[in-house]
């Protein structure tokens, strides 16, 4: 009679209602994998912890994660200093100076090595000749070409070249006033020495005397390169 009675309260009471589970879809696990991640980053950058020590009265002391960003730092670094291309010169940034792939390349510092401005070597009263014969030799082309004078026939030779020798009597007396203004006085200068500690001899231009010698040698190079160009337009038979 039990057993009967108890299959007939068991058969008696309501069953439960069960709902089978559909299929998750592809939203919801993609949803579900961000929601993940973004709680893995915001565990991650936690700034400070607030904990309370055990069996002590005083209030929850900060305390801060350790930071394990030493291999990326270093890294990084090294990859910055690979792709740097623009230095200072021998790695000193207090020389006022950057060394560049342009400035620093064999053809471009064998060029300025051998302009008459850089020749040590030279005697300041050679590198002015040079340098006044090149531009006295070519300044008197714009002046005869392009002065108001250029479709007269017979004077625009004339008044060019003359135009051009003023233009460097004009810059002798400029030459003439910057050396009086820098070098005011023959004065015992420091010496100059590169970084490993040699001794560098002083250029002989950078002085009064230096500097005098060259404004005679540019005046005296302007004005016969100006008077070779004349012969070359006047007296030679190949220019018309």
């Amino acid at each position: 009679r039990q057993s009967k009675s108890h299959q007939a309260q068991q058969h008696s009471e309501p069953q439960p209602l069960t709902i089978p589970a559909s299929p998750r879809t592809a939203s919801d696990s993609l949803r579900s994998a961000v929601m993940m991640a973004l709680q893995m980053s915001a565990a991650q950058n936690l700034s400070c912890v607030r904990r309370t020590p055990l069996g002590s009265s005083a209030g929850p002391r900060l305390v801060r994660p350790v930071q394990r960003r030493g291999a990326v730092s270093v890294r990084a670094a090294a990859d910055a200093d690979a792709k740097t291309v623009v230095l200072p010169v021998n790695g000193d940034p207090f020389i006022g100076m950057l060394e560049t792939p342009v400035t620093s390349a064999p053809v471009v510092a064998g060029f300025l090595s051998n302009l008459p401005a850089y020749r040590t070597g030279v005697a300041p009263l050679l590198r002015g000749v040079e340098i006044g014969l090149a531009h006295g030799l070519l300044v008197g082309g714009p002046f005869t070409k392009l002065g108001p004078l250029r479709n007269v026939v017979g004077v625009a030779e004339i008044s060019g070249h003359l135009s051009a020798a003023g233009l460097v009597l004009i810059l002798t007396a400029c030459l003439t006033f910057y050396g009086a203004v820098s070098f005011q006085s023959d004065r015992t200068q420091v010496g100059l020495k590169t970084l490993s500690g040699r001794e560098v001899q002083r250029d002989s231009l950078q002085s009064s005397d230096g500097w005098q010698n060259f404004t005679a040698g540019w005046a005296v190079g302007g004005l016969s390169g100006v008077a070779f160009s004349y012969i070359l337009t006047q007296v030679l038979p190949y220019y018309s």
